[in-house]
Order: structure tokens, then sequence, then C-alpha cells
């Protein structure tokens, strides 16, 4: 039905608001020249909703730049330098941009995987918890509001997350016996919407498609060979979700008036190497531009939002920052009282790969500080381990419940309870 398509950052300004400055104090500098260590989601100060209401929006800002999907396919140098430009701390960039002008076909696909997912999000609580998470040793499947958090605050939202469908009997073949083989497995389909697995699967496939050619403009953008990075995905590790943003009560916009509503997620930036990003017509998404202001990535049809992971950030020693970006609750007004439908999608390098900065052709690493929203957690070299520690971390109760004979250290290392990795 779907055919194939290939598809440090400076220091703030001193005109940041006072609540930015005093997180930014906060943060220490990023020593990008150490490759087992770099700021990873999940662990850092993310503004409480009074804060962040606090950081004024009122200000015209520009939105994300837009590259032309056609450039993509038959102009990848002229693709690639604008790519560069969007993503580069010297040209100002943040690290996000939008691939605009996708294909009709690929517009229906989306539109109609969102409109499912708005449909199964819509379900009785009790038929989404068939697909409960918890179910899964590889943490997959329907959480619940509340079931994860950011920065220890409560995201608002639910979600379904899949991965790369894979059976028992393909891993035994191909693993390597390392730990993060775990995280490899089948998916947690709901049977209502019928249409949903199919959509999700179509949508996979065309999201990993873009994302190696993505990949390629951006190998190309770093003065490399176009095909200089295919070698960390020869079995990418995918990782999509389906969100929800839950319109907020009446009371709650009350109380608290439109600009008070607080974030449906707080500021973080991704783990892995990129993020591609379908959402719906309400908005919400935005990012820290290189001046500490918050930047609106309002919806554009056609469109699907890219924004850089902290391996890139470690590839480039900071060259190409990781995207620090946040999510407002929904207004009312916006979403008409259905909320706010998302489905990220997160293209990572292959389990078994080793993740080292790259040697770039006359690049300069630039001296990043602490960001607004920047984790301080620790990134490992292994991808595979990397990828196995944040859900452990992010879901301890289901790592308990399915990995028993492993443990979480505290500097964030999974290992055998025999001491053995």
């Amino acid at each position: 039905m779907f055919s194939r398509a290939l598809h440090g950052r400076q220091a703030l300004c001193s005109g940041l608001p006072r609540a930015a400055k005093a997180l930014q104090r906060r943060a220490r500098r990023v020593d990008l020249d150490a490759a087992s260590f770099l700021p990873r989601a999940g662990s850092f100060s993310s503004p409480s909703s009074s804060s962040s209401s606090s950081v004024p929006l009122e200000v015209p800002l520009p939105g994300l730049p837009e590259l032309e999907h056609s450039r993509l396919l038959g102009d990848l140098p002229g693709f690639a330098q604008a790519l560069g430009k969007a993503c580069r701390v010297g040209d100002g960039g943040a690290g996000c941009f939008l691939v605009t002008g996708l294909p009709p076909r690929l517009q229906d696909l989306h539109e109609e995987l969102l409109e499912t997912a708005r449909a199964f999000f819509a379900r009785p609580a009790e038929e989404k918890a068939l697909v409960d998470y918890r179910q899964s040793p590889q943490f997959r499947g329907y959480m619940w509001q509340g079931a994860e958090n950011t920065a220890g605050r409560v995201d608002e939202r639910e979600q379904i997350e899949f991965g790369r469908e894979e059976t028992l009997l393909q891993i035994e073949k191909e693993a390597s016996g390392r730990l993060f083989d775990r995280l490899r497995g089948p998916n947690l389909w709901p049977q209502t919407p019928p249409t949903l697995r199919p959509l999700v699967t179509a949508w996979l496939h065309e999201m990993e498609e873009l994302s190696l050619g993505l990949t390629r403009a951006l190998a190309l953008s770093l003065g490399l060979e176009a095909e200089a990075l295919d070698h960390y995905f020869q079995a990418p590790h995918l990782q999509a979700k389906l969100v929800h943003y839950p319109q907020p009560s009446l009371a709650s916009y009350t109380a608290q008036g439109e600009d008070g509503l607080g974030l449906g997620v707080g500021a973080h930036s991704d783990s892995g190497f990129l993020t591609l990003l379908l959402q719906d017509e309400v908005g919400g998404l935005e990012f820290l531009d290189s001046s500490g202001g918050w930047v609106p990535a309002n919806p554009v049809k056609g469109s699907v939002v890219c924004n850089l992971g902290e391996v890139v950030q470690l590839m480039t020693r900071g060259v190409y920052p990781a995207t620090v970006h946040r999510v407002r609750r929904p207004s009312l007004k916006a979403s008409q009282g259905l909320g706010r439908i998302s489905a990220p999608f997160f293209w990572n390098p292959s389990l078994n790969q080793e993740i080292e900065p790259l040697n770039l052709p006359g690049a300069t690493p630039p001296k990043l500080v602490g960001r607004l929203g920047e984790s301080q957690n620790r990134m490992l070299r292994s991808y595979g381990m990397n990828a196995f520690k944040s859900l452990a971390r992010s879901h301890p109760t289901v790592f308990a419940r399915h990995h028993p004979d492993l443990t979480c250290m505290s500097d964030g290392q999974v290992v055998r309870r025999d001491g053995e990795r």
C-alpha cells in the first residue's frame, strides 16, 4: 500500500529571564572531550509549571527552519548545506528543523495514523490496559497518564510505545549474548482500532527510510562522505510512540488562566541520534534557541519536525547540539477539548554500536555550558547499554519484574547481580 521513499551551543545571553539564568548557573560545564560522559535526558533541572509561566512567550520568535523534502531526494548536497546551518552552533543553529513538502502519499498516512491514535486513546481504560507496558520485558505498550516523569515531574500524557517487531526465533539466531539484547522483541498490539497495527508498521518503515536520508545529509554537512555514518545503523534500534496530551480541566483554566497551564512534558533533550515528530494542529511543542528563548514548532501541514539527540552531540563534540525542548499543555481553544496527539519516532544506532567522537575535518568544538533543560546524566559509550540504562532508571518496577537477575548501579550501569556485564 505504501511504497518506499528515501526519504554546544553558545552561552545563554544576558537577556535570559531570571528563572532561566538561575538554572543555567546551577548547570555544570559539559566536557565533550570525554566520550564516555555526556548529558543525557532524564536528570536535569526542569522549571515547574509556575516558573515556566514566568518565561515570557509574548515576544515574537522566528519559526523553525524549513527544509524541502524534494531537495533531500534530488539535491542532497544543497539539502545538507541547509541542514548544517540549522544545526551548527556557529551559525546559531539549535539542532531542530522542519522537513516540509512531504509527498501526498505520506501525508495521507500521517493523517490516518494520528486519527487512529486519537481513536485508540478514546477507548475505555480497561481496554487500553490489555496492552499495559508492565507486561513487556522490552518496556513497550500502553502507559497511562502519570506513568512516566521528566526530572521528577509527572508527564501529563498517556502513550503507547513500539519498537522493531522481532520474534524470539530471530533474536535467538542473532543475539550477541549482551544484556542489551533483552530490549529486542515483540510489540504489544491493541485489537482496537484494527487499523492501528498496519498503520504503525507502515509509519515505522517510512520514518526509517527518511531517517537514513537525513543521516546521510547530516554526514555531508559535517564534511564527511554521505555514507560515512551508515555502519552505525545496520540494525537501528527504533523506538516510537503515539502520545495523547489530555485536555486540562476547565477548573484548571479558571485557576491559572491560559498562560499558566503548565507543561505536558518538561524541558529535556533526547538521548538518541535523531527524532522525527508528527503532530496534529493543536501545537505546544517548543525548542530552546541559542539566545535562550522558546521557539514554537507551529504545526505545518505536510511536514515532520526533526531534532538532534545527544548521540549527535557526542559524535560532533557539540558542534551540533542536542535540542532542548518541552511541550506545553494544550489550550482549550486550540484543542477544542480534545487534547493534543503526536507521534515521535526515535532513530537510534544499532544496540551493538560503540559511540565515539568523530574526526571532523576543520571542526573546532565550541565551549558549551549547561543549558536550561539539559541533562547532567552519564552517557555510556555502548549505545545498547545506555538505552537499557535509560529504561531501567525510568521504569524501575518493570525492570525489577522482568529482569530480576540484573541491577542498576548507582552510576546508572546495568549489571548482573553476580557482577558480570
